[in-house]
C-alpha cells in the first residue's frame, strides 16, 4: 500500500489536480460484462480466457453493489456474521469454514480495453478502489493475483501482462471469504465493486511512495516539514551481471493557498539501481506558518517533481499539506496547543438506492450538511473511506479518527476465542491496520488512528498498536475494545450516560475520554443531548464524542406498490424471511435520513454543537462567548428581536462582532420596551454569516438562542356566562346544546363523543384520558412496549365508577367521569365543563393507587377531529417536533402549519410530531372555523397526525412496518397532553430516559380550555 496520490506528466496538470485529464489515467468505470451465480460451483471456470464467448452476459455497471441492482439479497445483521446468522456465534464458529459451500455468490466480470501506444514504455497499474469481499484478477488470460480487504484499494502491476491495443481484464469476485470474518460491521452486508476502478501509468522511474510530516514547534507558530520519498526504478538491466544506476533529481515547491512560493529545494543528482529503489529526504523549518484546524483548514500545496539526469520532468505529484500538531499532554488531547472538543459523528458510506457506492455529490453533500450542523469531527466507522472523502476532510475541515477495516463482533471478545488474540490471524489484522496508515498518512485531517471496532483485544492488537506508535509518533492511537488496557491512548467508551462521564472526570484515570460511540439515534430519539454536552464542556478529561450514526442505513424500495425505506428483514420482498439473518430496523439510526435530508434530531445536534454561546445578564444585556478555538467572529452578524406573545415588536442588528477565539464580550442591546404584565416577552438572538464561507451561503444561521424577559401572568379565558344550555339525557348518553353548538357524551364509555359547531361536527371523539404513546425504538429497546403495554387501552378497558352531570352556579354544566384502571392500580377522573357560548374546560386528574412502574409514557388526552380542520396555528416551541428532553433547538413562537406535515416518516412507524410548552393551539378549516385549545395551569404538549395509534402501534411485537405504507385517514388524531416522558438518547437496548425526564407513576392533574372559533 502507498499514500493516496497521483503523478502527473506536467506541473500544469498537477496544479489542476484532476487525474481524469492526465494522459497517464484511464477510467474503467462503466459497463462490464457480468455473470452472477449463488452457488460458486456453478461459476464459469474459464471465463477469463480471451476466446471466451460472453455475448450472453448482461452489462453491469462498475462501481455498484450486486444486491441493490438485482443480484442477491441485501442482508442486515448487527453482531452476527451474515453467512452464519444469529444461531452460530462466538465459540460455535469454526473460522474460516462457516461460509456455505453452495451459497457464496460469485460475480464474474469481463472488460475489453485499449491501451494507448504511448504507454508502451510506461509501467502500467490497475487500481481497484474497494471490492467486497475478495477477488482474483486475470489479464489477457493470465492470472495476476488475489486480494481481500474490501475497503482499501488493491493495486497490481500489469506491465508484463498488457500490450498496446486491445486487452481483456477479468475479475472473479466472491461475496464471502476468510476476510469476511474481519468485516462484521453494523451495516448492510452487501457485495460487489464499490469504488472506482482505473488504470494508471508511470515512467520507468517513479516516486512510488512518500511520507509528509507537517508539524509545529512548541510555540505552535513555526512549521516543521519532514518529507521522505521512496523512488522506484522499474528498468530491468539486460545482458549484464551488475546493475547500473540511473540518475534523477527531486525538486520540491511548497506554495501557500494563493500560490506564493514558501519553500523550494532540489535534492541534487541521485542514483538508483535498475529494478530497485532508494530514498530521498528533506527537512525544513518554516517561520510563521498558517496552521490547519477543522475551523480554519488552511492548506499549502507541495509539488514533488521527479526529473531524470538531464533535468527533464518525468512526473509531478501535488499534495495538500496542513501544518498542525496533535498531542496528549496530561489528561488533555490537544490540537495546535488547544484543548478542542470533538463534536463528531460516526459515518458509514451509504446511499439509499445504491448501497455502499457513493458519488462525489453524495460525499460533498455529507460534508456540506456536517458543516451546517456544526459537526467538526468524523470517525470512519468502521473502515477507511473513499479517498475523495479524505480530500474533503482536508479541504473543508473535519477532525478525523481513521479506523481500520476490522470488526469481528460475531466471534466475541473472550481472549480464548477472539480473532484479535489468535496469532493465525496476526497478518490479517496487521495488514489492514498498516495499509490504512500507509494510504492515509499524509492527510492533515487524520488526528487519530483506530485499530478497528468491536473485534476483541489481544496480541494482534497489541502489536499493531506498538507498530503505529513507533511508525507515527505524531498521532495518538485508540481502540474501544482495549477499554482500560495499555493499547489505547485515550479512553473511548461506547454509550455511557452523562452521569458516568462526570464520574470518570472526577476519578483517578488520567487519560482523556472521547466517546467512540454515543447518543444512539434510532428512530425518534436523541433525548438528553444537551445534558451530554453540559457534562463534556464543564468537566476535565472529557472532550466529546461521535454520535452513532450519521446516516440512516435504509434502502429505497417499492413494496406492494408503495415506496418504503427498507431495513433488515425486508428482503425478499415477497415470501418468508429467515429471521436468523435479520436485525430488523437497527440499521436505521442517523442524524440525517438515508436521502441526506434533515431529521428533527439534526436540528438539535446543530443547536447543541453551536460555537457561539450567549447568556442573558439582565436589562437587555447579553454576554457573547466565542467558543471556537481558532476562529474569530469577524464574519458574523447578530440579528436580534423581541417578541411579545409570539409577535416581533422590536428588532435590530449588530454588524461587527470582533471576538477572538475563546473570548467573550458584554453587549448592551438598544431595546426600548415597557413590559406589560399580561404579555409574555422573549429576546431572540440569531448569528448569521455576513459573507459566504465554504459550503455555507451568505446569511446562513450558525447559532441562535432565546431568553425569557418576564413571567407573564396567566389571563383567564373568560367564557361568556350569558345564554342558556339545553340538556337531553338518557341512560346511554347526554347532550348539551347552546345557540349554535352541541356537545354529546357517551355515559357508558365515560367519554365526550362529539362536538358540533353550526351543525358541523368538529370533534368526533375525546378528550379521552391516555397514558400511552406509539412506542419509539428506544421505548421498545427499554421494554416499555411490553412492560407498560397494559396502559395502552387502560381507560377504554377501565371500570366506570361515575358518569354524573352537575349544574354549576354560573349556569354552566359539568360532566364528571371517573374510572378505575388496571384493577384498581389507578383512578382517572375527568371533568368537562360546558359553557353556554360553547367553551369547554377540561380537567384531568390521575391518582396512582398501587403498583410499581418505571414511568408513564404519557399523561394526556386523545381526541379525533374532522379532517377538514387541518390548519394549525400554535404558540409554543417549534417549528419542528420537540420533546421534554429534546427541545433545546425549538424556540417559543407563533407557528402556522398543516396536519399533513406533522408526522416525520421514521423508517418504522412510531411516536412523532409532538410540540412542547404550548400556550395555545387552534385547528381551523378553510373558512377559518374550528377550535382553539388554551392552557390553564400547565403548559401543554400537542401532536396532530393523520394516522391512528393502531397504525403507528399495531401490535406488541415489532414487525416489518414502514412509514411509507401508512394510509392517511379521514380524521385527525390529536393528543392534548400534560407531558410525555423523554425520548432518551443514550442507547436503544435498555436505557430509560434520564430521571428528570421520566413522567413518574404518581398523581397528576392538568386543565385546559377548548374554545370555538366561529
Amino acid at each position: 500500500m502507498r499514500a493516496e496520490a497521483f503523478a502527473y506528466e506536467s506541473k500544469i496538470l498537477a496544479g489542476q489536480g484532476k487525474k481524469e485529464k492526465s494522459g497517464y489515467f484511464m477510467s474503467l468505470n462503466g459497463n462490464w460484462k457480468f455473470n452472477w451465480v449463488q452457488d460458486p460451483s456453478k461459476r464459469p471456470l474459464d471465463f477469463f480466457k480471451t476466446d471466451y464467448n460472453d455475448s450472453g452476459w448482461k452489462n453491469f455497471k462498475v462501481p455498484a453493489n450486486w444486491e441493490t441492482n438485482g443480484y442477491g439479497l441485501p442482508i442486515y445483521v448487527n453482531h452476527p456474521y451474515e453467512f452464519a446468522g444469529k444461531s452460530k456465534m462466538g465459540a460455535k464458529l469454526n473460522p474460516p469454514f462457516d461460509i456455505p459451500a453452495d451459497n457464496n455468490p460469485v460475480g464474474s466480470y469481463r472488460k475489453k480495453i485499449n491501451i494507448p501506444e504511448n504507454w508502451k514504455d510506461k509501467q502500467v497499474f490497475i487500481h481497484l478502489g474497494a471490492v467486497k469481499s475478495a477477488f482474483y484478477i486475470w489479464v489477457n488470460g493470465k492470472k495476476v493475483g488475489y486480494s481481500e480487504d474490501s475497503k482499501l484499494a488493491a493495486e497490481f502491476d500489469l506491465t508484463k501482462y498488457v500490450k498496446a491495443g486491445e486487452n481483456l481484464i477479468a475479475l472473479e469476485v466472491y461475496r464471502w471469504s476468510d476476510g469476511s470474518y474481519l468485516e462484521c460491521q453494523d451495516m448492510w452486508r452487501i457485495s460487489g465493486i464499490e469504488r472506482d476502478v482505473y488504470l494508471y501509468a508511470t515512467p520507468k522511474m517513479d516516486v512510488r511512495d512518500f511520507k509528509i510530516s507537517a508539524s509545529l514547534d512548541q510555540s505552535y507558530t513555526k512549521g516543521l516539514l519532514d518529507l521522505n520519498l521512496s523512488i522506484e526504478n522499474y528498468r530491468m538491466d539486460q545482458k549484464t551481471l551488475h546493475s547500473k544506476a540511473d540518475s534523477f533529481m527531486i525538486s520540491t515547491e511548497l506554495r501557500d493557498a494563493s500560490g506564493k512560493l514558501e519553500w523550494q529545494q532540489d535534492s541534487g543528482l541521485q542514483g538508483v539501481l535498475g529494478n530497485y529503489h532508494t530514498n530521498v529526504s528533506f527537512k525544513k523549518e518554516l517561520p510563521a506558518v498558517k496552521t490547519w484546524s477543522a475551523e480554519v483548514p488552511y492548506l499549502y500545496t507541495l509539488y514533488i517533481s521527479l526529473k531524470n539526469g538531464k533535468g527533464e520532468v518525468l512526473e509531478v505529484i501535488p499534495q495538500k499539506v496542513g501544518f498542525r500538531k496533535v498531542e496528549i499532554v496530561g489528561s488533555d488531547f490537544l490540537v495546535n496547543g488547544k484543548r478542542v472538543f470533538l463534536k463528531g459523528v460516526n459515518r458509514h458510506e451509504h446511499n439509499a438506492k445504491q448501497g455502499h457506492t457513493l458519488s462525489h455529490e453524495d460525499m460533498r453533500k455529507d460534508m456540506e450538511m456536517m458543516k451546517k450542523l456544526n459537526v467538526n469531527a468524523v470517525r470512519h466507522s468502521h473502515y477507511p473511506p473513499d479517498p475523495y472523502w479524505m480530500e474533503l476532510c482536508n479541504e473543508y475541515g473535519l477532525y478525523v479518527v481513521d479506523e481500520a477495516n476490522i470488526e469481528s463482533h460475531g466471534r466475541g471478545y473472550d481472549l480464548a476465542v477472539t480473532l484479535a488474540n489468535d496469532k493465525q490471524w496476526r497478518n490479517a489484522h496487521f495488514q489492514r491496520i498498516s495499509r490504512m496508515y500507509e494510504r492515509d498518512k499524509n492527510n492533515p485531517s487524520v488526528l487519530v488512528w483506530s485499530l478497528g471496532n468491536e473485534a476483541g483485544n489481544g496480541v494482534n492488537m497489541y502489536e499493531a498498536y506498538q507498530w503505529l506508535k513507533k511508525t507515527d509518533p505524531g498521532r495518538p492511537v485508540q481502540y474501544e475494545r482495549a477499554e482500560w488496557d495499555f493499547n489505547t491512548d485515550m479512553i473511548v467508551p461506547q454509550y455511557p450516560d452523562p452521569d458516568w462521564l462526570v464520574q470518570y472526570a472526577k476519578g483517578k484515570n488520567t487519560r482523556p475520554l472521547i466517546m467512540s460511540e454515543f447518543a444512539h439515534i434510532m428512530g425518534n430519539s436523541l433525548g438528553n443531548y444537551a445534558e451530554y454536552w453540559n457534562a463534556i464542556e464543564n468537566n476535565p478529561k472529557l472532550q466529546g464524542g461521535f454520535i452513532w450514526e450519521w446516516i440512516d442505513q435504509g434502502l429505497d424500495t417499492v413494496k406492494n406498490g408503495k415506496r418504503i425505506l427498507a431495513y433488515g428483514g425486508d428482503f425478499p420482498l415477497e415470501g418468508p424471511v429467515n429471521q436468523n439473518f435479520s436485525d430488523n430496523n437497527f440499521c436505521v439510526k442517523g442524524v440525517v435520513t438515508a436521502y441526506r435530508e434533515l431529521t428533527p434530531m439534526a436540528i438539535e445536534v446543530k443547536k447543541v454543537h453551536q460555537f457561539i454561546k450567549t447568556a442573558y445578564t439582565g436589562a437587555y444585556k447579553i454576554e457573547i462567548q466565542n467558543s471556537y478555538f481558532f476562529k474569530g467572529l469577524d464574519n458574523i452578524r447578530l440579528n436580534w428581536e423581541v417578541i411579545e406573545d409570539g409577535k416581533t415588536i422590536q428588532k435590530g442588528m449588530v454588524e461587527d462582532l470582533k471576538i477572538a477565539p475563546r473570548e467573550r464580550i458584554n453587549l448592551q442591546l438598544p431595546v426600548k420596551l415597557s413590559l406589560k404584565k399580561d404579555k409574555e416577552y422573549f429576546l431572540n438572538v440569531h448569528y448569521v454569516l455576513k459573507q459566504a464561507e465554504p459550503l455555507l451561503e451568505q446569511g446562513y444561521e450558525v447559532a441562535y438562542d432565546q431568553f425569557a424577559l418576564n413571567q407573564a401572568e396567566f389571563q383567564p379565558v373568560g367564557p361568556s356566562l350569558t345564554g342558556k344550555l339545553n340538556v337531553k339525557q338518557n341512560a346511554a348518553q347526554c347532550e348539551l346544546s347552546g345557540k349554535d353548538f352541541s356537545v354529546r357524551f357517551d355515559l357508558e364509555k365515560g367519554l365526550l363523543s362529539s362536538y358540533s359547531l353550526k351543525q358541523e361536527e368538529i370533534l368526533k371523539s375525546g378528550p379521552e384520558p391516555s397514558w400511552w404513546r406509539a412506542p419509539t425504538d428506544n421505548d421498545i429497546g427499554a421494554g416499555f412496549n411490553k412492560n407498560l403495554r397494559k396502559w395502552r387501552n387502560a381507560y377504554g378497558e377501565g371500570k366506570l365508577l361515575a358518569a354524573e352531570l352537575q349544574q354549576n352556579s354560573d349556569g354552566s354544566y359539568s360532566m364528571h367521569f371517573k374510572k378505575e384502571l388496571l384493577g384498581g392500580e389507578a383512578i382517572a377522573g375527568q371533568e368537562v365543563r360546558v359553557y353556554a357560548d360553547g367553551t369547554l374546560k377540561i380537567t384531568n386528574v390521575f391518582t396512582a393507587v398501587k403498583g410499581k412502574y418505571p414511568l408513564l409514557l404519557r399523561m394526556g388526552n386523545n381526541l379525533q377531529l374532522a379532517k377538514e380542520f387541518e390548519n394549525i396555528e400554535f404558540y409554543g416551541r417549534g417549528p419542528w417536533e420537540n420533546y421534554w428532553d429534546r427541545k433545546t433547538a425549538s424556540l417559543i413562537g407563533n407557528y402556522k402549519q398543516k396536519v399533513k406535515d406533522q408526522y416525520f416518516p421514521y423508517a418504522r412507524p412510531q411516536e412523532s410530531g409532538n410540540k412542547t410548552d404550548v400556550r395555545r393551539v387552534s385547528f381551523t378549516n378553510q373558512k377559518g372555523k374550528g377550535l382553539q385549545f388554551i392552557y390553564q395551569d400547565s403548559l401543554l404538549n400537542f401532536a396532530a397526525l393523520p394516522y391512528s395509534l393502531d397504525q403507528l402501534d399495531p401490535q406488541e411485537d415489532k414487525k416489518q412496518y414502514h412509514s411509507g405504507e401508512l394510509v392517511v385517514q379521514d380524521k385527525i388524531f390529536l393528543h392534548m397532553d400534560l407531558q410525555q416522558s423523554g425520548l432518551q438518547g443514550i442507547d436503544s437496548w435498555g436505557s430509560q430516559p434520564l430521571k428528570q425526564y421520566r413522567l413518574p407513576f404518581a398523581d397528576h392533574s392538568y386543565t385546559y380550555w377548548i374554545k370555538p372559533i366561529r
